[in-house]
């Protein structure tokens, strides 16, 4: 199951058109509440670790260093290396991988969740790297136990990839028609923890990309912790997902 991710200009995408990240999904609902949506595929939540909401988990993420493809993949379906998408930049790898430390601290300060990078790509949760058939701008995978049963599943394996022909940047301002690294790989880990979008702004998980801040927001802190509990707490009354605020979401 995927999804996509784009700018304030707004990403496209087949159903919807979004900004930050775009959804692509056969089967999917999404959890409203006030400024986030946790993502369901085939009607379920899901989220790493245990398929309890509120119950923290520990994630790899690593940087694809080789020509990778995954069978069953919308949005990612062939990922490669950054450093063509680096030099076009003009962004050194380390500077990138220190954008990427910095989305996923992002996160892990907002909830139960510890990020871990992997030096073999192979045994990460997460993986990062450049399109092979470059399109839009950012796009996410999330693929979820299909056999299990109960109202959530397990997320088992992510992917996000970036389009190599697209300008990127590290910070805001300067070239309004970039990217910004951190902004982006922090909007599409949400949607590789379990977050769909939060609507059009005013969240990192809001599908229009914007430079109005640079860190997470009270619906994107509220989202991740109905996932995955407050940091160093057991689960809470966020774990429970009221039956009536399960809408339907009108995207493919």
């Amino acid at each position: 199951m995927d999804r996509t991710c784009g700018r304030r200009l707004e990403w496209p995408g087949p159903a919807l058109a979004v900004a930050c990240c775009l959804l692509l999904l056969s089967t999917q609902r999404a959890l409203s509440e006030p400024g986030y949506q946790l993502l369901q595929l085939d009607g379920q939540y899901v989220k790493w670790g245990a398929p309890v909401l509120g119950t923290g988990a520990r994630i790899r993420y690593a940087i694809v260093d080789r020509p990778m493809q995954f069978a069953g993949a919308i949005n990612c379906p062939a990922m490669g290396p950054l450093q063509s998408l680096l030099e076009k930049s003009g962004i050194a790898l380390a500077q990138f991988r220190n954008e990427v430390v910095a989305a996923a601290e992002l996160w892990q300060a907002a909830a139960d969740l510890t990020f871990e990078p992997a030096e073999d790509p192979s045994a990460a949760d997460i993986l990062i790297g450049a399109q092979t058939g470059p399109t839009g701008w950012a796009f996410a995978n999330v693929f979820h136990d299909r056999a299990a049963e109960g109202e959530t599943a397990r997320i088992e394996k992510s992917l996000i990839c970036l389009n190599p022909e697209k300008p990127w940047k590290i910070g805001f301002g300067g070239n309004a028609f970039a990217y910004d690294v951190r902004y982006t790989i922090a909007h599409e880990f949400g949607h590789a923890i379990g977050l769909n979008h939060a609507g059009p702004e005013g969240q990192v998980m809001s599908f229009k990309y914007g430079e109005e801040f640079r860190v997470l927001q009270p619906g994107d802190l509220k989202g991740a912790v109905a996932l995955y509990g407050r940091p160093g707490h057991p689960p809470s009354a966020a774990s429970t997902v009221p039956a009536a605020q399960k809408p339907e979401m009108g995207l493919r």
